[in-house]
């Protein structure tokens, strides 16, 4: 179904702002690999300047599965114990609130053969849909209960489709953080990416979670989370087969984002992480790597200051990093709060190095400070650059503390925005951003991925409870929405692989707001959107919420055949 847009489309749900809880904590000075020291950065914030903006995000869509921010189980400190019960609270806004009975949780690890399809299920459509998010593997303690939800554990799913049967099945990513915790049977890990409130009998092990995106390339299914390394996993069994998995030892950066890119000319993987040289670093690794997963590319820059820079654009000749004005501060940190405040006094940057360098030639851009999360795509035309990426003129995570002021939805509203610079205009160091399609608000930007790095006509949004679809040629723009439901993000499928961009489906996760949030797997067909979906799984339960999905055609998954 088509409907009109609405300018209240991609607004974020805010609850009550909440404090952050202070924790017994380790010293900080054991956990700080780097730390900002330019003149005039990471300075410290006194604690009446330390305002916790906690709250609930919605954009993660139907099905998310991510009602609340976290709750608690034992102690972040101290000598082993008894492990306590699982009891998840019931209050709401707290890590894991309500538990399963509120769909804050899901911690089922789920195989369902043949689910119960509607509609007419393309047959020729072979390939499956990966999705993963957070879900809490266990309570947090009560001094940590404040936590944000992107700190639950990686819970990867999969509907693995084919003749027009889909099977369903969803494991955890079982890395270093998850069996540990399954180890002691209680939570070890405090706040969100602050090791200083962490059990001191997990001092030093890799924290992260694998639950913010995944990818296939070179036959692995690769889990990410942007504060370390991706979790291989296999494509069609979700086994965990390497929990810290560095490209045979060549990933120079102790962190990876959560959004790579792959050329569709020359099927490279191109991967960054910041803080890439240690915990609080102003380090940004770049790297390549070919077909095969051989890096064959590696490059590290030096941001500004270390803040958050979940996604980037790659061109045919640039890769273009985005700094956030969220920033990360070593005192705040001892402090024991989550890992990012927003600051809107700090510049957001645009950096461009071309792709092969040696990052020497990187350019630092500054222009309307807009919080952009995602890139729907980009290219270049000689050393013109354009990059098109969702974003609110504010903070656009409640859960993280602003700074200066309160939490404002209205800024926090996402729009696709339209950076522009020219690297041969060496004098000028000021970025263009102007709104583009101001009638569609939303976030989660998406695309055609086999038009990555090229310039393109179609573009996706999740957007007011649907999904919004964008043509660049035409200027035309439509919301396609099912009544009583609420869509996840989605994801492009092609009706072939070598279709003509836009020539297939939007596939993601609905819920029923009818049923308590039961799931359905919704398929849109773009060359018939009037009547609706063409498709749907419905499934008996509420599925395991996602942050983002993939699609990956059977003929690049070993075995899928």
């Amino acid at each position: 179904m088509e409907r009109p847009l609405s300018r209240a489309a991609g607004v974020l749900n805010r609850e009550a702002l909440v404090p952050i809880v202070s924790a017994t904590r380790i010293d900080i000075d054991a956990i700080v690999v780097c730390r900002n020291d330019r003149e005039g950065e990471g300075d410290t914030m006194t604690d009446d300047k330390q305002r916790a903006g906690l709250g609930r995000r919605d954009f993660l869509g139907a099905g998310a599965a991510l009602a609340g921010l976290a709750a608690s189980a034992a102690s972040a400190q101290g000598a082993a114990r008894a492990a306590p019960q699982v009891d998840f609270p019931d209050e709401r806004g707290t890590f894991g609130g309500g538990g399963a009975a509120a769909g804050a949780v899901n911690r089922t690890e789920m195989d369902l053969r043949d689910c119960e399809v509607e509609g007419d299920w393309p047959t020729d459509l072979d390939g499956v849909f990966y999705r993963v998010g957070p879900d809490p593997q266990y309570p947090k303690p009560e001094e940590h209960k404040f936590d944000i939800p992107f700190d639950g554990e990686g819970h990867v799913s999969m509907f693995r489709i084919k003749g027009g049967h889909v099977d369903y099945r969803t494991r955890y990513a079982r890395n270093a953080r998850y069996k540990a915790q399954a180890e002691a049977r209680r939570s070890l890990f405090g706040m969100y990416r602050n090791p200083t409130t962490d059990d001191a009998s997990v001092k030093g092990l890799n924290r992260g979670t694998a639950n913010t995106q995944l990818f296939l390339h070179h036959g692995k299914l690769l889990v990410f989370k942007e504060d370390s390394p991706p979790v291989s996993m296999d494509p069609l069994t979700l086994e965990t087969l390497d929990p810290e998995y560095t490209f045979g030892g060549k990933l120079e950066s102790q962190t990876h984002t959560a959004h790579p890119k792959i050329d569709p000319l020359t099927g490279e993987f191109i991967g960054f992480g910041y803080e890439a040289g240690g915990f609080l670093s102003k380090d940004v690794n770049v790297f390549s790597a070919d077909k095969t997963g051989n890096i064959t590319w590696s490059v590290t820059v030096e941001a500004p200051y270390a803040g958050m820079m979940h996604d980037f654009c790659v061109t045919r000749d640039y890769v273009v990093l985005y700094l956030v004005n969220m920033v990360a501060d070593a005192e705040r940190i001892r402090a024991g709060g989550v890992h990012f405040s927003y600051d809107s006094t700090r510049p957001c940057y645009l950096g461009v190095l071309r792709r092969g360098g040696d990052g020497r030639d990187i350019k630092w851009f500054t222009g309307p400070n807009y919080f952009c999360t995602h890139v729907m795509g980009g290219w270049n035309d000689g050393t013109k650059i354009t990059v098109d990426m969702d974003g609110g003129e504010g903070n656009q995570f409640p859960f993280f503390p602003s700074l200066h002021e309160p939490f404002d939805p209205v800024k926090a509203q996402g729009y696709l925005r339209r950076f522009t610079v020219d690297m041969a205009d060496r004098d000028n160091d000021k970025y263009e951003a102007v709104t583009i399609f101001p009638e569609v608000s939303g976030v989660l930007a998406r695309q055609d991925d086999r038009f990555h790095t090229l310039p393109y006509r179609y573009g996706f949004l999740q957007a007011n409870g649907g999904w919004a679809v964008i043509d660049h040629a035409t200027q035309a723009s439509k919301v396609l929405s099912v009544p009583d439901y609420r869509l996840s993000e989605m994801c492009f499928v092609p009706r072939r692989k070598d279709a003509p961009e836009g020539d297939g489906y939007l596939i993601g996760l609905g819920s029923s707001m009818a049923e308590g949030g039961r799931s359905d797997l919704i398929l849109f067909d773009l060359a018939d959107t009037a009547n609706g979906p063409r498709a749907r799984v419905r499934m008996p339960y509420q599925c395991v919420g996602q942050v983002h999905g993939f699609w990956a055609d059977a003929s690049d998954i070993p075995g899928a055949a």
